[in-house]
């Protein structure tokens, strides 16, 4: 499973002809909204701001606001939209390599593969010193399966710009594609000295020496981007194939389950990270991000997206609970059962909160008579839950309390029986 480069090369720049005579307060503000993400804000400034204009204004400024607010358009995955403000960008500047290089990206998400290329040849003579159209072309070529043309594309921006990591990646990605791995080998490596933790170059090192049955070197690199990145889904891909290879039939289920739920979930990480680009004041979306990384097994950044959604709206009774269930699983005991019980301050009526509070305190070997409190607690509301009563019995026992514990664990089996009728 080779994965390729998805990701074009745009310059979004703001105010690239921009100058303190022609801005006004719209102008301003609109630049504003796109730095900080809110492009809907950002497209009605630019529109108000359009609205306003006369013929008399600088042509370049309009060519500059309609690719701004293509911008927007383009960072929010509305392409059609996106490509429209693109060409009103050119009607006012048809000598601007960076919009055509804009307007090939574009129309490259949207697979429009024949005008992408048209676009970005556009770009490449308007500015033939400028690296992204022939690094975008060799992508075009990569996607399209035309490796010769794609490493042809990848070496001329190369040699425009040395360092452009991202084009080595590309020159890589082509001739592994080709079978060419000592090239492939020494591009990778180009990008793995010049950036030490990229992800691609660390990877593509290990794809190579998997290639040719160098399994140990493989798996050292694999390894590293696991270390770098635990959730990386082509990386696990990568392992499960190695030990498979190797025989190792354990450990390669066990890798293979893993990277099937990154699979299952790479679609909702998407999904949900774009949602928060186009509303990005909706906490329930971080909610929802934190909540796919929380199944990912990220805890750290499933923390730092429900506290952020906190931090938008401090009253959503659920994001505090995640919260509590990512400190929880990560042995954070303290800080879940805060966690827990700010849940139950805003929703009374959460026994699952109530419950894990328990288990908490159990675990932590202390305040049996808070834990005891909350799994009644957790029953008296869902008395027909048998993990519930399961938490009861166990605080029973632990309390000394064993008739108490025989009564409750009778009441969790009769629970487990009834399911399985």
């Amino acid at each position: 499973m080779l994965k390729f480069l998805s990701v074009f090369s745009l310059c979004l720049t703001i105010g690239y002809f921009a100058n303190a005579e022609n801005t006004d307060t719209y102008y301003i503000r609109g630049n504003k909204y796109l730095r900080e993400g809110r492009y809907q804000k950002a497209i009605k400034t630019f529109d108000t701001l359009l609205q306003a204009q006369n013929a008399a204004v600088d042509p370049e400024l309009l060519s500059e606001i309609h690719y701004l607010k293509a911008t927007a358009y383009h960072a929010m995955e509305e392409y059609p939209k996106a490509v429209s403000e693109y060409k009103n960008a050119l009607t006012y500047n048809r000598r601007s390599a960076q919009i055509y290089n804009a307007l090939g990206v574009t129309y490259s998400e949207q697979k429009q593969y024949v005008s992408a290329l048209d676009a970005f040849k556009k770009a490449s003579q308007l500015d033939q010193k400028t690296t992204e159209p022939y690094y975008n072309i060799g992508l075009v070529h990569l996607k399209q399966g035309n490796f010769s043309k794609a490493v042809e594309a990848f070496k001329t921006a190369v040699s425009t710009d040395e360092n452009m990591t991202d084009a080595y990646i590309g020159l890589a990605e082509a001739y592994l594609r080709l079978g060419h791995l000592k090239n492939a080998e020494q591009a990778y490596a180009k990008v793995y000295r010049l950036k030490p933790n990229n992800i691609s170059s660390i990877l593509g090192l290990g794809k190579v020496y998997t290639q040719q049955g160098l399994y140990d070197q493989a798996i050292r690199k694999i390894k590293q981007v696991i270390t770098l990145h635990p959730d990386n889904t082509e990386a696990h891909f990568q392992l499960a194939q190695i030990q498979i290879k190797r025989g190792q039939k354990d450990l390669a289920a066990r890798t293979m389950k893993y990277f099937k739920m990154l699979r299952q979930t790479d679609p909702l990480l998407e999904k949900a990270q774009k949602w928060v680009k186009v509303h990005p004041d909706d906490a329930k979306g971080y909610n929802n991000i934190g909540i796919v990384y929380l199944t990912r097994q990220r805890l750290d950044k499933a923390i730092e997206y429900f506290q952020h959604a906190i931090t938008i709206s401090p009253t959503l009774a659920s994001t505090h609970y995640n919260l509590g269930l990512a400190f929880h699983r990560q042995k954070n005991l303290i800080l879940a059962i805060k966690a827990y019980q700010k849940a139950i301050s805003l929703n009374q009526s959460l026994a699952i909160a109530h419950n894990n509070i328990a288990v908490c305190y159990t675990d932590l070997k202390r305040n049996l008579d808070k834990a005891l409190t909350h799994a009644k607690k957790a029953t008296n509301i869902e008395p027909d839950n048998a993990n519930y009563w399961d938490t009861l019995a166990t605080i029973y026992a632990d309390l000394g309390l064993n008739a108490k514990a025989q009564q409750a664990r009778k009441k969790q089996t009769s629970l487990l029986e009834e399911t399985m009728k």
